[in-house]
């Protein structure tokens, strides 16, 4: 197979090799196991331990990226955290799902600030490279009382690369036409100034044969037509640009990322030519004046996002826009004394959004503030954290209601014994979800008067750490159980019906769910004879989400479709030196597709293998890495009418300074 590499990433390839012979060596980094210490910010605004915090936190590292063979965020998160990723094929349209929710109930950021598109209140996250996330946190369970709207299923809060000085080069190869390169570096350029730079490039053909179950063999007389993927195609581009530093009692950073793909909307029975065209820009601007126990952070974003849809069969060519911009400040107080510690924050935000698209009214705009305050109380054996959260959000039409909510959080962590390996945590808070500009102006369906979704949620668990420190300084043995249940009303759902002009599909709130589930985890960190070390992680993500609408209806009390009950998770690893060796499990449960339950997707288990080897010098080390992906060949597809790939191999070729 051929590989083509855009010259802009060569060039950035060549500097990364280049750069890699000029940082002293570190030691050795064969293998990965996390440290007791992994810090959380994203459950409390304030840094806490994530065995600590006062809700479930699941922190995923670029090291877990490299040895799942990660190449976009969906990926990451498929991989190694309960979030489901509904998936329209490979390379289309891939969207989250957290303890049962929809694509719009979680909220995903980076770097502190929103990705969510505004028209669609959803995000792609196969258009984000992995490449350029250095770590992800997920929080789980409901979050407006920090976060604000969207934030009903949980946060996936994505960091990219920053900080000390080092260079990578990615090259990546695999089946149907998978092609892909990606290089980073990140250097001083003043005594307190660092700058880095990260770009990304992939394509993929998508050209794997797949069976039409609702086509008709005249030849064999069955149900069942072998078929090639066509116009199944995606070219995209990423870059990441940040730079910062400190002076004096200042700390600033200005950041860029810049998205663009085009892909191929396949069609499941063959004969499209529809394309979609993804390009977005986004800004932003943060700075932290410290004055003594205060620091007052200041930071301001702005995003601009565009979607082309074609389709020449159907004459159709529609561009729709974007805009966003906000600007945030918060003031964050600590005391210390008598063993505890206390951090008091108080902050706000004013954000504007307007979209244009043929198919909305020419005012679709809103105008956002919020309000928040909130602590983290740190006694030792007790940590406790409340929060308070008011948005408010107004558009320019008489007609339609300004959307208000008042969202309280609490949160709790207990050590219940003398003995830090055992945490029990709890914590409850309402959440809801502002209507889109979709819900709201589109034409024809669009409703003026929409209310938010609102809900509530509950958890209550136990977080274990056993052995962090043994000799090796490498082993590490973690566990976590976690019971939930949330309750959801007003939820907005589109439904068809006859208009006095016209039939077509229009939102209401007439949704109502409850959910109830679990989630246990646990990952160990064993060295055996020399060099040999085991990592073994596992995971189970228990979501039952019912349908509690209409008690007259047929749907009522039936599973949410698409959305599984169960998610199984499972990987192991074995290295040795540069040599490393693992597989991964992953069973998903049934999803249903009609509302009734009388329909479902069946259930699936997609099996993985990794191989990776590697050579380090003194300021480099260089690893080659291959990766088996549905070892067993099985069939299956997550959403309806979007096959997945049979069994393939990609290889992965990675320079990098130490």
């Amino acid at each position: 197979m051929r590989l083509r590499v855009p010259g802009v990433t060569l060039l950035l390839l060549l500097a990364a090799a280049s750069a890699a012979a000029q940082r002293p060596a570190t030691g050795s980094a064969d293998v990965r196991v996390d440290s007791l210490a992994t810090v959380t910010v994203t459950a409390t605004r304030s840094a806490v331990e994530t065995h600590r915090a006062p809700a479930r936190v699941t922190v995923i590292t670029r090291a877990d990226a490299e040895a799942a063979g990660a190449e976009t965020v969906a990926d990451l998160l498929e991989a190694r955290s309960a979030v489901f990723l509904k998936r329209y094929g490979p390379d289309g349209l891939a969207t989250v799902s957290l303890r049962g929710g929809s694509a719009s109930h979680t909220l995903v950021t980076l770097d502190g600030h929103r990705l969510s598109d505004p028209q669609l209140g959803q995000l792609d996250l196969s258009l984000l490279p992995a490449a350029l996330v250095e770590r992800a946190e997920v929080l789980h369970g409901a979050a407006s009382g920090l976060y604000g709207t969207d934030a009903v299923g949980g946060v996936v809060a994505l960091s990219a690369p920053a900080g000390e000085t080092r260079a990578r080069a990615v090259i990546r190869s695999g089946a149907f036409g998978e092609r892909g390169a990606s290089g980073l570096a990140t250097a001083l350029i003043g005594p307190t100034t660092t700058a880095t730079v990260a770009l990304d490039a992939a394509h993929a053909l998508g050209t794997y044969a797949y069976v039409d179950s609702t086509a008709f063999d005249t030849e064999t007389g069955t149900n069942g037509v072998t078929r090639l993927r066509a116009n199944a195609d995606r070219q995209q581009e990423a870059a990441y640009a940040r730079i910062g530093g400190t002076l004096g009692r200042n700390r600033w950073g200005f950041g860029l990322l810049g998205t663009r793909a085009e892909t191929g909307i396949f069609d499941y029975g063959g004969g499209t030519d529809a394309r979609q065209n993804d390009a977005a820009l986004r800004l932003w601007l943060d700075h932290t004046l410290a004055l003594g126990s205060v620091a007052v952070t200041t930071g301001a974003d702005l995003q601009r996002a565009s979607l082309r849809y074609r389709h020449a069969g159907l004459g159709l060519d529609d561009t729709g826009h974007t805009r966003v911009a906000s600007v945030q400040t918060r003031a964050e107080r600590i005391w210390v004394g008598s063993g505890r510690t206390l951090t008091a924050s108080i902050g706000g935000r004013v954000g504007r959004a307007t979209a244009e698209h043929p198919n909305l009214a020419e005012d679709a705009r809103e105008t956002s503030v919020a309000l928040d305050a909130g602590a983290v109380l740190d006694a030792g054996r007790v940590l406790v954290a409340p929060s308070l959260r008011f948005d408010r959000a107004s558009v320019p039409v008489d007609s339609m209601p300004s959307v208000q909510a008042l969202s309280p959080q609490l949160g709790l962590n207990v050590q219940p014994f003398r003995w830090r390996g055992l945490r029990l945590k709890a914590s409850a808070g309402r959440a809801f979800r502002a209507p889109t500009f979709n819900d709201r102006f589109w034409q024809p369906g669009g409703n003026a008067g929409l209310r938010p979704e609102r809900g509530w949620t509950a958890e209550a668990g136990a977080s274990l750490v056993v052995s962090p420190d043994l000799p090796s300084g490498l082993a590490r043995l973690t566990a976590e159980a976690t019971l939930f249940t949330s309750r959801l009303r007003d939820q907005i759902v589109w439904r068809p019906g006859r208009h006095p002009d016209g039939f077509y599909w229009a939102p209401l709130n007439v949704g109502r769910t409850r959910t109830v589930g679990w989630e246990l985890s646990g990952r160990a960190g064993l060295p055996l004879a020399g060099r040999l070390v085991v990592d073994v992680g596992a995971l189970w993500a228990h979501s039952a989400a019912r349908d509690r609408t209409d008690s007259t209806s047929t749907s009522y009390d039936q599973p949410l479709i698409y959305v599984p009950d169960d998610q199984v998770k499972l990987d192991a690893a074995l290295a040795w030196r540069g040599l490393r060796v693992g597989a991964d499990v992953r069973h998903v449960s049934a999803r249903p597709t009609s509302t009734d339950g009388s329909r479902a997707l069946p259930p699936f288990t997609v099996v993985g293998a990794h191989v990776e080897a590697g050579l380090s010098g003194q300021t480099w080390r260089a690893r080659l890495g291959l990766h088996a992906e549905n070892l067993t060949d099985a069939v299956y597809s997550v959403t309806p009418r979007s096959p997945m790939p049979p069994r393939h191999l990609r290889a992965v070729l990675t320079l990098e300074s130490r």
